[in-house]
């Protein structure tokens, strides 16, 4: 579902030390400040990068965020109450940049990006109440599967110093999704009746977008808090001018 979402600033940078060791993974690459063409340097790390990204870069405390693991997720509201606990989404590792703009150098540096993947949520649930019209009751294993999630995320960059120079830092980020299609798969319905779970699962997912203006929300947000975190924590590690080429520090 994002974000997040975010990771194009993970994909900008890449350093050329000379004798020094180098700090980046070998599957990014430098892109220089005065390219016209730096956008496109830009798309090109960010292909290559984002399905290393998501599964963590130890050495620079990049965390995995595939699957990402959510808070509890409580829906109560309109005759339905709703909970999923030990939930995780799964599916950034397959995002598809669709969309990117970058300002650096500039004055006030933002980037905005927009990411599009499937997603499926991995949970236990809880539910009591009704969608719609329908009645609905059960707890046991939950699968919500997403398709054609689109994330666009926008943000502020600042600068920070620290003992090993001076760093960028992803601030007040934004963020707008679209969703083309969910289905829910909810085991144990009406203590495994299944006549009646069918019925019920069938109505759900002719129905999927009430359900989904409810639990995207808090999903996404976690998604997108997830993903900054783990960019900012790349930044702490990385001086600017060791990420890209031609940049000048401003501390």
């Amino acid at each position: 579902m994002q974000s997040t979402f975010s990771f194009v600033i993970l994909s900008l940078f890449c350093v050329t030390l000379g004798d020094k060791k180098r700090l980046l993974p070998s599957y990014m690459k430098m892109c220089d400040i005065e390219d016209k063409e730096l956008t496109a340097c830009v798309r090109e790390q960010i292909v290559a990068s984002l399905p290393h990204f998501t599964k963590g870069v130890p050495e620079l405390n990049v965390p995995s965020t595939d699957p990402v693991k959510l808070d509890d997720i409580k829906i109560n509201g309109n005759g339905l109450n709703l909970t999923f606990t030990e939930a995780a989404m799964h599916g950034l590792s397959n995002s598809e940049l669709t969309d990117l703009k970058v300002e650096l150098g500039t004055q006030d540096e933002a980037f905005s990006l927009t990411l599009k993947a499937n997603f499926s949520l991995i949970a236990k649930y809880d539910i009591d109440g009704r969608i719609l019209i329908l009645p609905i009751k059960g707890n046991g294993d939950a699968y919500v599967h997403t398709q054609g999630v689109a994330v666009n995320i926008q943000s502020k960059l600042i600068h920070m110093k620290n003992s090993k120079g001076e760093h960028l830092k992803m601030i007040t980020p934004v963020y707008k999704y679209d969703i083309e299609k969910t289905t829910f798969d909810l085991r144990n319905l009406f203590n495994g009746n299944k006549e009646l779970a069918e019925t019920t699962l069938k109505f759900a997912n002719e129905n999927w977008k009430q359900l989904m203006d409810e639990l995207a929300p808090p999903a996404i947000k976690q998604i997108v808090l997830t993903v900054v975190k783990a960019i900012n924590k790349f930044f702490s590690n990385i001086p600017i001018t060791e990420m890209i080429k031609g940049y000048k520090e401003r501390l």
